[in-house]
């Protein structure tokens, strides 16, 4: 998963934006993994301390069932107290 292109502080991000309540419209997404032509699934987000502690990091990507599946949290070392690690599905309608 590759982190957002910009930096957020821990707090203004809300896991809910992407559950089945009118969050982003992510049913028509394909897999975000290179050369996978499948339908995205699942919204898999992690939010960390950058390495030199100067913000938070996002690293968000729309996964078919078999890349979400293979996710797993990959910065721990980045954890603190706004830590996320999520795995949300996409609304089909």
């Amino acid at each position: 998963m590759a982190p957002k292109d910009e930096s957020r502080n821990g707090n203004d991000r809300d896991p809910a934006e992407h559950r089945q309540d009118g969050g982003d419209s992510n049913s028509s997404r394909q897999c975000h993994r290179r050369h996978c032509d499948e339908p995205a699934q699942f919204v898999v987000l992690e939010r960390y301390q950058e390495e030199t502690g100067k913000g938070a990091v996002e690293a968000e990507a729309a996964l078919c069932q078999d890349h979400t599946d293979e996710e797993s949290p990959a910065n721990l070392d980045g954890a603190y107290d706004d830590y996320v690690f999520y795995v949300e599905p996409i609304s089909n309608g």
